[in-house]
């Protein structure tokens, strides 16, 4: 922003909730959904000699989420009418927000009416906690006019801007959702309809920067429908306490949510998917009706209060969503078709019912996906269907929690960027889709957290509670950049944020070799691990990070420092959990940390090995570690030689396991193993999300481990990779699995597209893999010696390879191409 300063309305420097709802912190999930006064508006009228304009550029922020428009037009939109959503995203507001920048010469007219729109957001909705007190939104906004003579003129948001409290969104807030009267005319259309004063400028302490990071869009391609439409009016006895719904009638298919709607009626649909984004409705009605759109994720199973039901059989379940009221209400205009979906908050959802107080048509509802814009860069398939299940729902995990920060959940009054579900899911995020901008922007946000802090990390980034320090969360702002640095090749991320890692470690150091707070621990476990083991183990990994870094960066000293400090961590840490050869924190968590920060090496190592394969086996091949072990269950079972185990879990359905939700029906990564079951109903809703990640870091395995493409640390960003794929060679199956006997998948790296797969024919391997131009890869494969590459047998030798006699596989080199490789 060259110019333009923040302003805002005078009613604004009060406390009154009935401002844009700015003061409302708790309120019960049945509470009403009132409408209040509407947003705050910013408006600036300016003329234009069209024949000597070269360029017109707008820019805008806000402390708040914002909209602009200039002569009508919604600014940013693409052809096919979409543009920015939840600008200018989420960010540390005691530090920064960024501005948006559009190019907008063929809006521009000779008489132009530039109009800003803010909602209270991140800034000072629900979701900000209360903790910086009543804040009200403000716009910044400036119009740069480049002419053809090389003269520049820039209009600038100041206290000459008019301003108003008005519109048709006369409430809006992330967690409660938004109230919308279309009857009430669009200030940015019609101006003359609302009344305006003068603004007053704001002062904000922060920065106003250039937008970093990717946008939050819809995506079209990713629009669903609804696959089933259940008419219902009333309840009916059904031997529970709650009963279930009356249904008046059932459709299925496309179009299935087309019908007549009358007054005390509702329409519940199923999307299918539970998604993150909005409903869009098509509706015909009279004026003034009051359309009511609720969302749920799952909907009550029985109306049996015991099986946590809060609802009549085949209603909507929303006692999870907590306090968080995620509904829209709309009043039609009418005399025709109407359109509508929200434009400040989104929702978490799989369901949406719809009811309104009149007569009312609907023609159609759509569900539109919205997430940060990323590319999404890989694919996986298998032969066995409840594991491409249980890939899809990572991959729809994803995209409903990468929306403007890394969210923990998409739905409650939470929604929060949790550092540690950010960390445990990075490595599967990295294959998934290109995180690297997205990671950028995020990396700011966690260095604001340090502000205030003594250089802690927060538990959450950006930081909207004072919790900070802890182990496995705030170890996130070294996990994560060197993610991105192995993934991208991307030693600027490194550079950036090298001072901020140090500050964190020297922050870490008044705690002697003891690492983080011990907040969390193992969060969600089934078998405990000590909390300081956690922590200790955490710091050892930090310290090996910060030699890596400070080697990538020429800083010898620093390498040096952080080699000594971790070799002094580890032998604390040795000191006090391993007696006589036996680590005393025996859990699978336990063992997982130390096999996967090389804690331990020599015969400890492989005891450890032979301890966590019996600990697994003897808890009936299922799991027992939370988000800390899970985080990287699969990964080190690979590291250690330990595959068939990882299968063996992979391919667990009972609980608790990977394929133990899908069973329940599952379409995304849950926050607890049991969410739900089908046996005993709905968990704990104090803290029970049905779109919840971090348990999908597994699928870094599938790709990793499974179809073994792997990043080298020696050559980050793919230049030089690895391909050593697992095929599921288990000799001993446990009860009820069958073997896993094709797998592929594809990685688009920044090197080019990677492809590995492999299928077990017959009880003999066959592997096709695709090597970018300009890349090589060293492949690694269980074989006795010779093998058939594009139809040509070789040796190892012959290959330029070698025999390894203890892990039994042949490592050879391959450069860039295609190739179909059998085991002989």
């Amino acid at each position: 922003m060259k110019k333009g300063i923040l302003i805002s309305h005078s009613e604004y420097s009060s406390t009154n909730e009935k401002v844009a709802g700015f003061g409302i912190k708790y309120q019960k999930i049945d509470s009403p959904f009132e409408p209040l006064n509407g947003l705050l508006y910013a408006k600036k009228s300016f003329k234009l000699d069209m024949e000597a304009v070269e360029r017109v550029t707008v820019r805008a922020t806000a402390l708040g989420i914002f909209n602009i428009f200039l002569n009508g037009k919604n600014i940013g939109e693409d052809e096919n009418g979409y543009a920015d959503e939840y600008k200018p995203g989420w960010t540390d507001y005691r530090m920064r927000v960024y501005e948006y920048e559009y190019d907008v010469t063929d809006l521009c007219e000779k008489e132009n009416l530039f109009v800003g729109e803010v909602s209270n957001g991140w800034w000072s909705g629900r979701i900000n906690y209360g903790i910086y007190g009543v804040r009200p939104v403000a716009f910044a906004g400036e119009i740069e006019i480049q002419y053809k003579n090389g003269k520049t003129e820039i209009v600038a948001s100041d206290d000459s801007w008019d301003v108003s409290i008005c519109g048709p969104i006369l409430r809006a807030d992330i967690w409660d959702g938004e109230y919308y009267d279309s009857t009430i005319p669009k200030p940015y259309l019609n101006p003359e309809a609302h009344t305006w004063q003068k603004a007053y400028k704001y002062e904000y302490e922060g920065q106003i920067l250039k937008k970093v990071g990717p946008s939050v869009r819809v995506r079209p391609h990713l629009t669903r429908s609804p696959i089933s439409a259940v008419k219902h009016k009333g309840t009916v006895e059904n031997g529970k306490e709650l009963g279930k719904i009356n249904v008046l009638s059932k459709t299925v298919g496309l179009g299935c949510e087309a019908t007549m709607l009358k007054a005390g009626e509702a329409l519940i649909m199923d999307m299918g998917q539970d998604m993150v984004g909005r409903p869009e409705i098509e509706i015909r009605t009279e004026k003034g009706a009051k359309v009511q759109i609720h969302v749920a994720e799952m909907l009550n199973d029985s109306g049996d209060k015991s099986r946590g039901n809060d609802g009549p059989e085949g209603s909507i379940y929303v006692a999870n969503y907590r306090s968080a009221l995620a509904r829209a209400y709309y009043i039609a205009s009418g005399g025709g078709i109407e359109k509508y979906h929200s434009t400040h908050t989104f929702f978490g959802f799989r369901y949406v019912e719809i009811r309104c107080d009149k007569d009312l048509e609907i023609l159609s509802v759509k569900g539109q996906v919205i997430c940060s814009e990323f590319e999404e860069t890989g694919t996986f398939v298998c032969d066995h269907s409840e594991v491409n299940k249980l890939y899809s729902n990572v991959v729809w995990g994803m995209r409903g929690n990468y929306l403007s920060i890394p969210t923990d959940c998409p739905q409650r009054d939470e929604r929060l960027g949790w550092t540690g579900d950010t960390q445990i899911f990075c490595g599967a995020a990295s294959y998934l889709g290109n995180i690297q901008p997205f990671m950028h922007k995020w990396l700011y946000d966690m260095s604001d957290t340090q502000i205030g802090f003594d250089g802690a990390y927060g538990d959450f980034a950006p930081l909207v509670m004072p919790w900070v320090g802890n182990a496995a969360w705030g170890d996130a702002g070294l996990v994560v950049p060197h993610r991105i640095w192995l993934m991208y090749n991307d030693k600027e991320i490194v550079e950036r944020q090298y001072d901020s890692m140090e500050w964190y470690m020297k922050y870490l150091s008044q705690y002697g070799l003891e690492g983080p707070r011990t907040t969390y621990g193992d969060w969600l476990n089934y078998d405990v691990t000590d909390n300081r083991y956690i922590a200790v183990s955490y710091y050892a990994y930090d310290a090996y990070l910060m030699a890596k870094f400070s080697r990538i960066l020429g800083k010898e000293d620093g390498a040096e420092h952080y080699e000594k400090l971790r070799e002094d961590i580890v032998k604390f840490w040795t000191d006090r959990y391993v007696k006589d050869g036996e680590l005393t924190v025996n859990t699978q968590t336990g063992y997982l940390l130390a096999l996967a920060f090389d804690l331990v090496s020599g015969e400890t190592r492989e005891k450890f090995i032979k301890d966590l394969e019996k600990k697994i086996v003897d808890n009936n091949y299922t799991l027992s570690t939370g988000f800390v072990g899970t985080g990287v269950l699969a990964q080190t079972l690979e590291k250690v030689g330990l595959s068939h185990i990882a299968y063996s879990l992979l391919l667990q359905t009972a609980d608790p396991s990977w394929l133990y939700s899908v069973k329940q029906g599952a379409t995304t990564i849950w926050e607890r193993w049991n969410s739900y079951t089908l046996k005993t109903g709905f968990g704990d809703v104090s803290m029970n999300s049905f779109n919840h990640y971090s348990y999908g870091a597994v699928a870094e395995w599938l790709y990793s481990g499974v179809c073994g493409i792997l990043p080298d640390e020696n050559a980050p960003g793919f230049s030089h990779f690895f391909l050593a794929p697992s095929p599921d060679m288990r000799e001993t199956l446990p009860e009820g699995q069958k073997k896993i006997n094709s797998a592929k998948a594809t990685y688009k790296s920044q090197s080019g597209l990677i492809e590995s797969g492999w299928n077990n024919v017959d009880g003999k391997y066959e592997y096709s893999f695709s090597i970018p131009e300009g890349t090589s890869a060293t492949v690694k494969l269980i074989a006795n010696d010779k093998i058939l590459v594009n139809g040509v047998e070789f040796t190892a030798e012959e290959l330029g390879g070698k025999k390894c006699e203890k892990c039994g596989k042949i490592v050879f080199e391959l450069g860039a191409g295609k190739y179909e490789i059998k085991v002989i």
